[in-house]
């Protein structure tokens, strides 16, 4: 028996009486998520753990083809009227979206009775809320978009230190080349460009050119040079990819740098949990620094609630544990992540972690581009990265104006 299944066992044995002697009815919890790499399997375990230590079964549902066949499921359970627990998702407007439509439970009353809404950041309850105050989902942890996970070795191949810039990185690029080294590893895929892009445009414009754009739809921004850059440098990236990052996942992707193939990777901070799960020591066999300027962009990972049309304890379960300060430790530990009550310790998070903190505390961060944008704006971008990549007849200046018009059209 595995170590999971052996915790499952002794709780039923613990839950499989009441104090009168009685039978107890744990409740389910269905829950649909697409954490499934070594390090995310360890985190959500936590969850799981402290679900069930509440009373109720955990059961999770993990489609093999990760987010587009979670949303898939989670949509035809949605139109089949048997709704599940939970969904996962990066918190933002899709949540707010199906909250007005009477697709989800708004956990506001429930939150505020459990004295819950005091332990995490206002921003993270304003993104997951509607203009009537209803709350739709809620973050277990935060995690930095814009890393850049970098190969000691495969600089020291090439007589090089990692680069400051973009620009720098694609000066490298030639000698990185000739030392037999990948410039850089990517997985051209929709959401792992959207990374990408939205790391060296936030590097470009800053944290004031970011709300400008994204937030305010300021059309000076979405008309400057830095978008026209943004995609020029883009361009160059794609020109130092190796022939096989096509439709690439970003745990292949990350392994070329784990193995030293690869000099970086631009990814969120749960690529950093992958590391310590393969037993890479930070500093040797891997580092991380901001993908060029010095702002955070902070994503929220959480999960939202549909509506069952009854009563749930084990979706209150699943509420209570998500927002446990030792459940969010132990997750954000795993994960690479940092917890999102304000609460939980960090002290036994990774270096990296520990300098997101540190980012955050000092105001540097802004939210993940997602959460200002609609699903359709974001498919849309995800389809425009993806045809700029592969297709070198798209000019750096067109792309940029279709990218502009995207956004500051989306309302």
């Amino acid at each position: 028996m595995n170590g999971r299944a052996g915790r499952r066992a002794l709780l039923a044995v613990l839950l499989s009486g009441t104090a009168l002697g009685g039978p107890a009815l744990a409740e389910d919890v269905e829950v649909i998520h697409w954490l499934s790499s070594g390090a995310e399997s360890a985190a959500i375990q936590y969850v799981a753990d402290g679900v069930e230590a509440l009373g109720s079964n955990w059961v999770e549902i993990v489609p093999p083809d990760h987010a587009a066949g979670a949303r898939a499921l989670f949509t035809s359970r949605i139109g089949g009227g048997n709704p599940p627990g939970g969904m996962f998702l990066s918190i933002g407007r899709e949540a707010v979206d199906l909250g007005e439509q009477g697709v989800l439970r708004d956990i506001s009353g429930f939150v505020e009775a459990e004295g819950l809404v005091a332990t995490l950041p206002q921003f993270a309850i304003d993104i997951a809320s509607d203009a009537d105050g209803g709350l739709f989902a809620v973050p277990v942890a935060f995690e930095t978009q814009n890393f850049m996970w970098t190969s000691p070795s495969a600089f020291a191949a090439a007589g090089l230190e990692p680069p400051t810039s973009w620009a720098e990185l694609v000066e490298q690029g030639p000698s990185l080349e000739a030392a037999g080294i990948i410039p850089i590893a990517v997985g051209a895929q929709g959401w792992q460009l959207n990374i990408l892009h939205f790391s060296i445009l936030t590097s470009l414009i800053g944290s004031d050119g970011y709300f400008a754009f994204y937030r305010d739809k300021d059309a000076s921004v979405g008309e400057s040079d830095a978008v026209v850059e943004s995609f020029e440098i883009l361009r160059a990236l794609s020109q130092m990819a190796d022939a096989g990052n096509t439709n690439r996942g970003w745990t292949d992707t990350l392994n070329l740098v784990a193995e030293g193939q690869a000099a970086v990777f631009v990814m969120g901070s749960w690529a950093g949990g992958e590391f310590a799960a393969m037993g890479m020591d930070y500093g040797t066999d891997w580092g991380c620094m901001i993908a060029g300027g010095d702002t955070w962009i902070v994503g929220a990972t959480g999960f939202m609630f549909p509506d069952l049309g009854r009563d749930s304890e084990g979706q209150d379960d699943f509420i209570r544990a998500l927002l446990d300060p030792g459940v969010q430790t132990g997750f954000s530990i795993e994960k690479g992540s940092i917890p999102s009550r304000t609460d939980a310790s960090v002290a036994e998070l990774s270096e990296c972690s520990q300098m997101v903190a540190a980012g955050m505390a000092a105001g540097n961060a802004v939210p993940n581009p997602n959460a200002l944008l609609s699903g359709d704006a974001q498919g849309q971008i995800g389809d425009l990265l993806m045809n700029f990549w592969s297709d070198a007849s798209v000019t750096p200046e067109d792309a940029a104006a279709r990218f502009a018009s995207i956004v500051l059209s989306d309302t």
